[in-house]
């Protein structure tokens, strides 16, 4: 963790627009997906909506102090949300730790590398990271 850094309200910033930017397009290629019966664009709106979680939880760990050097890969980050859970009460309470493994395990490894998905669970998994987005925007404002 970086100490006495200036505030990097731009940055983090940046990363919430990029998540909600990332899941819309997720949402719309999921839609079309399913409209069309695309297997591949199903999955890749899975891709997208990890990528919307990435982008969140960079954005949150920026702002709790963590150099961005520091949270590069998917391990990185896990990492250091786990250590943040133990450490931060209100990411404990808001299971941002377990949250972001969840998506990880269902939108990026079953959906886009297995092709395991259900039409209805894949919608909730998309309202989820949704949430999940949200979430860590109500914690940084």
């Amino acid at each position: 963790m970086t100490q006495g850094r200036p505030s990097t309200r731009k940055v983090e910033v940046k990363f919430l627009d990029e998540a909600r930017k990332f899941l819309d397009a997720a949402i719309m290629e999921f839609e079309k997906g399913v409209k069309e019966g695309k297997d591949e664009t199903i999955r890749d709106a899975a891709e997208k909506a990890w990528n919307s979680t990435i982008q969140a939880t960079t954005a949150l760990l920026l702002a709790k102090g963590f150099d961005e050097e520091d949270v590069k890969t998917y391990r990185q980050k896990r990492l250091t949300l786990e250590e943040l859970s133990i450490k931060d009460e209100e990411v404990r309470r808001l299971g941002l730790g377990d949250r972001f493994m969840a998506r990880e395990y269902r939108l990026h490894v079953r959906c886009f590398y297995d092709g395991e998905y259900t039409i209805d669970a894949l919608r909730e998994e998309l309202k989820k990271a949704k949430q999940y987005i949200d979430d860590v925007a109500k914690l940084l404002s």
